[in-house]
């Protein structure tokens, strides 16, 4: 009988905490006004506006729920919004996603059959000042307009990979990362803007096909990977701190280097790495290895004032003398 007491006391006062954390996180957010992803996705059913500044969504948002979507390959449906999708201080206590894999488990008779389901939006796409508590999930969406993100908390991971933007602004600057950030295998027909980002785990953005990047004061708590990137324009990295290693290998940028006043707590590698406009790497510390093996400079870089270990190895540049004309 005692036994039974102490097993309904613990039960109870479990589901009091959860009661009152439930009650204390909505008293937290009275000032917002509480949204239904339902909600949102009727509204974009309708072909109303979505603008809305000051909410709180408690449940999942998943943009492909907005209808069946249209089949364009054996494996992939797309799901099209039409508008422009606006949210300014709004908080997601569930996940967010524009894209994900569905389709039947299979059974005795009938094979398993899965299907990549994405969002195309066909305009801006704006989270601004917003704050996510669960996942994020953008992988293979398509934008036609600009994507901004500025001033957003990431509490959990975030994946925008194998994004196709048209648009000329991709923005994510002064956010902060709390888990792993993945930019991988995307293709921005404009610039990119991590300024005053901040990524408390690892930051990848490898395969990134942009024109201008730009990382400056940024601070990586984890490793950040940009490898195999081709940037068509500039790319800065100006008075940042990554602690630990960093991985520039087999990237190709087409326009300014720009790395001034940068902290390496790790190993940095620029490995087959080739640079066709000017290159300035000042007053920047190395605190491990530095890693130069077979990348070409078509121009002499600037490395005025680099700090690097006393046992270091000194730095050997390869100029590419050569009749490369630089594009318009």
């Amino acid at each position: 009988m005692k036994y039974f007491r102490c097993v309904v006391f613990i039960v109870i006062s479990v589901l009091f905490l959860f009661s009152c954390s439930k009650v204390q996180s909505k008293s937290q957010h009275s000032d917002l006004k509480e949204f239904k992803s339902s909600d949102i996705i009727r509204m974009i059913e309708k072909g109303k506006s979505v603008t809305i500044v000051n909410a709180i969504i408690y449940d999942d948002l998943d943009f492909t729920a907005v209808d069946d979507g249209a089949v364009v390959s054996p494996t992939q449906i797309a799901v099209e919004i039409s508008q422009p999708i606006y949210f300014h201080n709004c908080v997601f206590m569930g996940k967010v996603a524009a894209s994900g894999t569905y389709g039947s488990k299979g059974s005795k008779t009938t094979k398993k059959f899965m299907m990549k389901k994405f969002t195309h939006f066909r305009s801006d796409v704006c989270f601004y000042d917003c704050d996510f508590r669960k996942e994020v999930v953008f992988n293979e969406a398509i934008v036609d307009g600009n994507m901004n993100f500025s001033n957003t908390i990431f509490t959990d991971a975030a994946s925008f990979n194998h994004i196709l933007m048209s648009g000329t602004q991709c923005v994510f600057a002064n956010i902060q990362a709390k888990s792993s950030f993945q930019f991988i295998y995307s293709t921005i027909r404009g610039d990119v803007n991590f300024m005053d980002a901040r990524f408390s785990d690892s930051f990848s953005a490898s395969s990134l096909v942009a024109k201008d990047l730009i990382l400056n004061n940024v601070q990586i708590d984890g490793s950040m990977n940009l490898s195999e990137m081709l940037l068509s324009g500039i790319f800065m990295f100006n008075y940042g701190r990554c602690a630990d290693d960093v991985s520039f290998a087999f990237s190709t940028y087409m326009g300014r280097f720009s790395m001034l006043e940068t902290t390496f707590d790790g190993n940095v590698t620029f490995e087959r790495s080739r640079f066709f406009g000017m290159v300035k790497m000042n007053h920047t510390s190395f605190a491990k290895k530095l890693e130069l093996k077979e990348s070409v400079f078509y121009e002499k870089p600037e490395m005025e004032d680099v700090k690097r270990p006393e046992d270091a190895e000194p730095i050997v540049v390869e100029l590419k003398q050569s009749e490369y004309i630089k594009p318009n």
